[in-house]
């Protein structure tokens, strides 16, 4: 009966302290409750025009890189914070392509990040799909900055290629962020018809003609001699009304595409 009695105030004593033990690990999150530390968030996108076997090397901005290697969406191995700052960029772009990112710097708010978009061309060609002006043109009223917009669309017969202009509009008079493609008037589209081509030293040409019908379709059409330049990952167009021309050859194509670019007149792929 002694015994009984003294070992009472001992097992409550126990029991006590086990309850205080297990209530200390559960405020230090010990105890299976919910972990205080912030939620993570993805990084991540989509990539386009990689070539077969010529991977792309991405970087996040915040230390790590990524090998994408076919088109489709990617997703970086690390998570980023609420908060967090992020910068994607191209390391290493596939060889003979050119790769442009939109939508790759910002801050993570409280979600994924899957708006980043990555696109590679082939740099000596006149790749089909969408070209984005790098000129961000004031807003005429309002807040919203607007780019110039080129879908190219080549005939495989003809080899002429068809320019579908519109506009690319932006939330802000800076065109930060991501733009939304609208398409343009059909009188903006115009046609051109390459007669030839040359390559030189960090640029390729194509000399033609641009056709236009300022008047509408069922009007004369209007042709201008133009040379199309792609020059690093720009695409510039260059009026040659001079005669004889004033680009006779590529070599002598390198001033003026390096200033259309300086002035933001040239495309880059959206």
């Amino acid at each position: 009966m002694y015994w009984t009695q003294r070992m009472a105030p001992l097992k409550a004593l126990k029991t006590i302290m086990a309850s205080a033990t297990l209530m200390g690990l559960a405020a230090c999150g010990g105890g299976g409750g919910d972990d205080p530390v912030a939620t993570p968030y993805a990084l991540g996108g989509t990539v386009s025009g990689v070539p077969i076997g010529k991977p792309v090397l991405l970087s996040s901005g915040s230390g790590e890189d990524l090998t994408v290697a076919a088109d489709g969406s990617f997703t970086f191995t690390k998570p980023l914070a609420d908060g967090a700052r992020y910068s994607v960029a191209v390391k290493t772009a596939p060889q003979g392509s050119g790769c442009v990112v939109r939508n790759g710097s910002g801050t993570v708010a409280g979600a994924v990040v899957n708006t980043v978009a990555v696109r590679c061309v082939p740099l000596a060609t006149l790749s089909d799909g969408a070209w984005e002006q790098d000129r961000c043109q004031p807003p005429a009223s309002g807040s919203s900055g607007v780019r110039d917009l080129w879908n190219l669309s080549t005939n495989a017969t003809s080899g002429q290629v068809t320019v579908g202009v519109g506009t690319v509009t932006y939330g802000n008079a800076q065109c930060d962020g991501v733009g939304v493609a609208a398409t343009g008037a059909l009188s903006r589209t115009f046609w051109f018809q390459p007669e030839r081509t040359e390559a030189g030293a960090g640029l390729a040409a194509f000399w033609g003609k641009r056709q236009t019908f300022p008047g509408g379709l069922l009007n004369p059409a209007v042709f201008t001699p133009v040379v199309l330049v792609r020059k690093a990952n720009n695409l510039c167009l260059l009026e040659d009304t001079a005669v004889p021309s004033a680009f006779p050859n590529a070599a002598s194509l390198e001033a003026a595409a390096s200033a259309a670019i300086a002035a933001g007149q040239c495309y880059t792929p959206r």
